[in-house]
């Protein structure tokens, strides 16, 4: 079980080793009074709280939208594997703001996703993606060319989506995929031999690409990728070589994806914003482009207005109120409000495999059809426990707010309580979690250090002027220290 509070005390005393090690005092006082300091609660670090975002309301499965001829019937083909090794499951229900987003995308729309972390944005956009490439397949008209550009403002985003694009096209050669970043090696050659350094199997063998991962640019310039996984200052340089320029000449592009899009504010979204009407300057059908934003942070409702200026700021094209895409998070009515033990759910969580004979014991098994998610689906919905933490986390909390927040009856430790969350997590019913744990753990940079040289020496982390004596007179000047880091000594 992952421990979120011993895990913020190791980050924490990491950071203060990581803090005393690079301001290393000469003078013991100073020395002392700083790692004394830097432990006070709150000082350098808070948390850690708990968020318990709920699951989101559901609507139809990917064969539900194929039956119903809403998207290409061969997404039944994409994955030929079994159902439960699927990335992209066919009887597993979307969340309703990833089937909004794919057809609304379908019809044209350029959409703001503007849902919560962990709600499946990513999905929300590769969906009309792939939709797309698919129905092109049948078509008969998907040829070499770059039909969705995904913008990410980080590499190790888009390293985590080229993960996702590797387990969903392994075995769908017909739909190929990229990432062009400065870490893109130009030769061929020299990309495989760092691929195979840097992906092995479980045995510690090389991995080749398969072979509709473009991993070269200079494959990519001849063989431009379907998907083009980018940043936006690559994609400036691509725009400006000429070379490179290749990759654009025969594109098709039907998608631009903004992912993080909060982030292209100030002088970075000045420059992607130019930077996005040069590209479709650049391309033979700029008017068949649509657009997607995703981000956590755009606002709610109330900032529909502002959203929908920035977005057509930011892009370019007009986008409407109707392609502002919204998760709804499904709270399920408590059932019943029983005080069980909290030796219940110490078992649960230390012995998953034997839940039914656990339920069965407490008299607790309230869904003796369902699966391990689905009994403690429900045993959840029955709990009082349950009912105060829903109640108590309706925004990030800590663990003793949590604990203070249960009754006399329901006292329980931390480890108790960090326990009872960890059992939560584990139910589902249809496919949907009840809820879905975060932990957040914050820590900051110190603003300086400040010291008194008389005698007795005083260190602070808050800037100060001078110290004062019970009357509060001013006793003592207070002076910012500078560490010399060859010999140790405050100046």
């Amino acid at each position: 079980m992952f421990d979120p509070i011993q895990a913020a005390e190791e980050i924490k005393n990491s950071y203060i080793d990581y803090i005393t090690t690079t301001f290393d005092m000469s003078d013991e006082t100073y020395k002392q009074e700083l790692r004394k300091k830097l432990t006070e609660n709150g000082m350098i670090a808070s948390g850690p709280y708990l968020d318990i975002g709920g699951s989101y309301e559901t609507g139809h499965t990917i064969r539900e939208l194929v039956e119903s001829r809403l998207v290409s019937p061969l997404f039944e083909k994409l994955e030929p594997i079994a159902e439960e090794k699927r990335e992209l499951k066919l009887e597993r229900a979307l969340y309703c703001h990833q089937e909004t987003a794919l057809l609304k995308a379908n019809a044209g729309e350029n959409l703001v996703i503007t849902t919560g972390t962990g709600s499946g944005k990513t999905e929300s956009f590769l969906l009309p993606i792939i939709n797309h490439l698919l129905c092109q397949q049948e078509a008969g008209t998907l040829d070499a060319g770059v039909r969705a550009i995904i913008i990410y403002p980080m590499n190790a985003l888009a390293n985590d989506q080229m993960k996702r694009m590797r387990a969903l096209f392994r075995n769908y050669p017909q739909i190929c995929y990229g990432v062009y970043n400065g870490n893109t090696e130009h030769a061929q050659s020299k990309a495989l031999e760092e691929y195979r350094k840097t992906f092995r199997d479980e045995q510690g063998n090389p991995l080749e690409p398969m072979e509709n991962e473009i991993i070269s640019r200079e494959v990519m310039q001849k063989t431009p990728p379907h998907i083009l996984i980018t940043n936006y200052s690559m994609l400036e340089y691509m725009m400006l070589r000429p070379k490179d320029d290749q990759v654009f000449s025969g594109a098709k592009l039907k998608f631009i994806v903004l992912d993080e899009a909060h982030i292209y504010k100030g002088a970075t979204g000045m420059e992607t914003s130019l930077l996005m009407r040069r590209l479709r300057a650049r391309i033979s059908e700029p008017d068949s482009v649509q657009y997607i934003l995703t981000s956590a942070t755009l606002g709610g409702p109330e900032a529909d207005d502002e959203i929908l200026s920035f977005a057509n700021k930011l892009c370019g094209v007009p986008f409407n109120r109707a392609g502002i895409v919204r998760s709804k998070e499904k709270k399920p009515d408590m059932l019943e409000r029983r005080n069980f033990p909290m030796a219940l759910f110490e078992e649960l969580q230390k012995n998953p495999e034997d839940t039914k004979e656990i339920l069965t014991r407490y008299q607790a098994d309230f869904a003796p059809d369902g699966d391990n998610g689905e009994k403690l689906y429900a045993l959840f919905l029955h709990s009082q426990m349950f009912a105060q933490l829903r109640s108590a986390a309706k925004e990030p909390v800590t663990i003793a707010q949590i604990r203070s927040a249960f009754s006399e009856e329901q006292a329980a430790s931390d480890s108790q309580i960090v326990a009872f969350i960890d059992v939560c997590a584990k139910a589902e019913k249809d496919g949907a979690s009840l809820i879905k744990p975060r932990y957040h753990f914050f820590v900051r940079a110190l603003e300086g250090a400040y010291i008194t040289l008389d005698k007795p020496k005083k260190l602070f982390l808050q800037r100060k002027h001078a110290v004062q004596d019970t009357a509060g007179r001013d006793c003592a000047v207070v002076f910012e220290a500078a560490v010399c880091t060859d010999c140790g000594r405050i100046a």
